[in-house]
């Protein structure tokens, strides 16, 4: 069998240059804390608070480092609803379609799960192919996006695309058509990927297959004519393209198989210790030779970046841009071409080991873009949330760069030295609001614009302490404005997602679903 043709590679920028004033890195702290609640923030906290426990928060704290703040959780949600049935094991991944009718969640027993949104009753389990030994960690949908033939990436007659991936390194694709006895979808695998192949290893010894970590579907400005998967396992991002099978599909008579080929990937280095880049190292006994690991990779469509939280502390921030313009020299064009992705900037951001003076820095474990492209919230294992801003600033060659502000500390909610597992950005067109979860069974809700060092979140909205949070996912769905007895306006329906858990016991583990 051939070998696979290799992905083009990204190759990233030297470290000695992050730290210069054209690719700048920021080590500053950040300024000193806010005093206010942001009263937008406030209103949207209010409306989450309720949804949940019924009343809005008991008290208006006027300052995010006050004591005043309402951060204590009611005993009981009113908006609970569980899934079971489904899954034996932990639960590591959750996704919703883009239409918010499933939900898909991805579990240790090594399926992914369906869920129908409305009834939170389980529609489908998918297994096929899949090894028990290897969990599956990761799940996530194809966006339905309006072309001019109708939805992009989805072909004639298919409801959906999902992909899953998991510790045994492989990404799988499922279609979904519907049945033409009923009205239940039909699921198949139509395609799979191995990262397997493409771990280099100059010794010929056997390896362990790379565990994924990351998974996003992304339609990137620099290829918008292709449908892409963002995938990240040990030390490097990969970008696979999409395609129909044609040629399998004749053959085997399966309906929009597809092909996942290697398009670019990006493989980071550890710093170099001269380049003044602070590196937080992530040892002890789950990492005794301290390897560099890509705990998360997430790519903003806005702007055409991608980020990754590593294991030495470091968040880094690369672009996919690889448009001529009229910057580029005559050199530089004739490197560019549409098949051709070149790296266009790179920033490091990363805090000083001793601003956290209790503790030796800590590897990050996820980040997450707002819609906007230019804030970025990174997690660090010891349960705190650091706050950045990106901007594109221009030279006046007329060369443009990353320039990263780290902007606040959030710290108080989750217990101290507990993983976070995550962060969204939500509430409403602005997304006033910060979700964040951990192994503390805790989702806290934070002003996603404040600034300084913040003690308290707004609210925490769920704690669980004997359900880690692993995964979160939220969808919000357009509904006719309508204001409440407590005056507040609703103008989108929302359904928040949570997955995690240890041992299932004669139930399972469940998923909980919780309407807004």
């Amino acid at each position: 069998m051939a070998s696979p043709a290799p992905p083009q590679q990204i190759d990233p920028m030297p470290a000695s240059q992050t730290t210069t004033a054209n690719h700048p890195q920021s080590t500053q702290p950040p300024p000193p804390q806010t005093t206010m609640i942001r009263p937008a923030a406030l209103h949207e906290a209010n409306i989450l608070h309720t949804a949940f426990f019924g009343y809005p928060l008991q008290s208006t704290p006027s300052s995010t480092n006050s004591s005043s703040s309402a951060t204590s959780t009611p005993s009981r949600t009113k908006n609970e609803r569980l899934c079971i049935g489904g899954h034996r094991e932990t639960i590591f991944g959750s996704s919703f379609s883009s239409d918010g009718k499933y939900l898909a969640t991805a579990s240790q027993d090594s399926t992914v799960r369906i869920w129908e949104v409305n009834t939170n009753r389980l529609v489908a389990t998918l297994s096929e192919g899949m090894d028990g030994k290897f969990e599956c960690l990761r799940v996530g949908w194809m966006a339905a996006r309006d072309g001019n033939g109708g939805n992009v990436g989805l072909n004639d007659g298919e409801k959906y695309l999902l992909a899953s991936a998991g510790a045994d390194g492989v990404v799988r694709l499922w279609s979904a058509c519907q049945s033409e006895d009923d009205d239940k979808l039909e699921w198949k695998c139509v395609g799979t990927q191995s990262h397997y192949e493409y771990e280099q290893n100059d010794n010929d010894e056997e390896v362990e297959p790379p565990q994924i970590y990351s998974m996003q579907f992304i339609q990137s400005k620099s290829a918008p004519h292709l449908n892409l998967l963002l995938t990240s396992a040990n030390d490097a991002v990969y970008i696979w393209k999409i395609e129909n099978d044609v040629q399998s599909t004749n053959n085997d008579n399966v309906p929009n198989k597809r092909l996942i080929q290697p398009h670019l990937f990006v493989q980071f280095e550890r710093l170099d210790p001269n380049s003044g880049a602070y590196v937080n190292q992530f040892g002890g006994p789950r990492n005794p030779l301290n390897e560099l690991y890509v705990f998360e990779a997430s790519y903003s469509e806005c702007n055409d970046l991608v980020g990754a939280a590593l294991s030495d502390g470091t968040c880094r921030v690369v672009s996919l841009a690889n448009h001529k313009n009229n910057n580029t020299t005559e050199e530089d064009d004739e490197m560019l071409d549409d098949n051709n992705p070149l790296q266009r900037g790179q920033c490091v951001l990363s805090l000083p080991p001793d601003y956290f003076p209790e503790e030796r820095g800590g590897h990050l474990t996820a980040l997450s873009w707002d819609e906007s492209g230019t804030r970025l919230a990174t997690c660090i294992a010891s349960g705190r949330v650091v706050l950045w801003m990106i901007q594109t600033v221009r030279r006046e060659d007329g060369l443009s760069f990353l320039h990263p502000t780290c902007v606040a500390v959030l710290e108080g909610g989750h217990d101290v030295q507990r993983p976070l597992f995550g962060a969204k950005y939500f509430g409403g067109a602005n997304e006033e609001l910060l979700l964040t979860w951990g192994v503390d069974g805790k989702v806290c809700v934070w002003d996603s614009y404040s600034v300084g060092g913040v003690t308290n979140p707004l609210c925490t909205l769920i704690s669980h302490s004997n359900y880690p949070i692993y995964a979160l996912d939220f969808v919000e769905k357009a509904s006719n404005a309508k204001e409440h007895a407590d005056g507040m306006i609703r103008t989108v329906k929302s359904h928040i997602a949570i997955g995690g858990g240890s041992d299932g016991g004669f139930l399972g583990v469940p998923a909980y679903l919780y309407d807004v």
